[in-house]
């Protein structure tokens, strides 16, 4: 049974550095071949072990243990495979964190904005994989670079991880300490971005990457853009000033634009999202949505113009006008 007596400071040093070694296990894991699915395990539990020890600590013993934390994902940043591994075990550490401690822990999370932001940034894109010369009667995925495999599936994680962590915050913070105006003009573009991000196409060894790269699985539950849709909806919602909801309203139409068909579906389901924070507030953004909408009601893709439709219809309620009507009048 767990014990309920905070560990003795003495054993306190020695307990933090065990937690984070094994936080490290996709940097360093297990000699051997180590199935994906085995390391996530470990990681998950050393997320678990760390937030029940955390919940045994005053606060004033737990800022310099999740300081020191922070700094060792930071510790990393020049070496990029090594970042994007303690990042992700960062920020998913944050989210069961936030959590567990909800509003206590808001105001010690601003250090994990910036690294998200900077996790966020097209600037931690992974290079392009390079092709490798291929073999006669090779694997369909033997000509892809396997750093490039996992160097994809890193960066996937990392800001899977990262939406999750922001979204629990915004959750948590309602406004009231974490987000100012520099510090949501800094992250609205970054996060509705991610709006448009396309899952890895291949997991090591040929393996699917993530269940969201299935054909109809974009909105998969705890996936990127799941967690990204919930972001977006819980950042607009915790603004400081609703002068500030229409330009990452805007982040999220222009997103509709996109030539990818699962990028149109995955920001209607922002919008829908944001729609479930704001109820009849939102409507003060609809005049704007209306043309964006009416496009869509003649996508080429069928899933995308159901969508569209249900979505206007749900518009048509809250808002008491016929706007499925005015937007086929747009058309003529």
């Amino acid at each position: 049974a767990a014990s309920t007596e905070p560990p003795a400071p003495a054993h306190r040093g020695a307990l933090v550095a065990l937690l984070l070694r094994a936080l490290d296990v996709r940097r360093e894991p297990p000699a051997g071949r180590c199935p994906a699915a085995a390391v996530d395990e470990v990681e998950a539990a050393a997320v678990q072990a760390f937030v029940t020890f955390s919940l045994q600590l005053t606060e004033s013993s737990f800022v310099p243990v999740f300081t020191q934390v922070v700094e060792w994902a930071k510790a990393r940043a020049a070496d990029a495979p090594a970042a994007r591994t303690r990042l992700g075990a960062l920020f998913r550490l944050a989210s069961s964190l936030a959590d567990a401690l909800r509003a206590v822990f808001v105001p010690l999370a601003t250090p994990l904005l910036d690294l998200a932001a900077a996790a966020l940034d097209p600037v931690s894109d992974p290079a392009p994989s390079k092709k490798k010369k291929k073999k006669k009667k090779s694997n369909a995925g033997a000509g892809v670079d396997p750093a490039a495999i996992v160097a994809e599936l890193d960066t996937w994680r990392m800001r899977t991880h990262a939406l999750s962590a922001l979204r629990r915050l915004f959750v948590h913070d309602g406004g009231e300490a974490l987000l100012d105006a520099n510090r949501f003009n800094q992250l609205h573009p970054l996060v509705t971005r991610m709006l448009r991000a396309i899952p890895p196409s291949e997991g090591p060894d040929g393996e699917q990457p993530t269940p969201e790269a299935a054909e109809g699985e974009h909105m998969a539950p705890g996936g990127l853009a799941s967690e990204c849709v919930a972001c977006v909806a819980a950042m607009i919602a915790s603004a400081p000033d609703d002068a500030l909801w229409k330009p990452a309203h805007r982040g999220v139409l222009l997103a509709t634009r996109e030539g990818v068909a699962r990028t149109r579906l995955v920001a209607l389901a922002a919008l829908g999202a944001v729609v479930d924070k704001l109820q009849e507030e939102y409507l003060a953004l609809l005049p704007e949505a209306i043309p964006f909408l009416s496009e869509l009601f003649e996508d080429p893709d069928e899933a995308v113009e159901g969508a569209a439709r249900a979505f206007t219809g749900r518009l048509t309620e809250l808002s008491g006008e016929d706007l499925k009507s005015l937007m086929l009048g747009n058309d003529k």
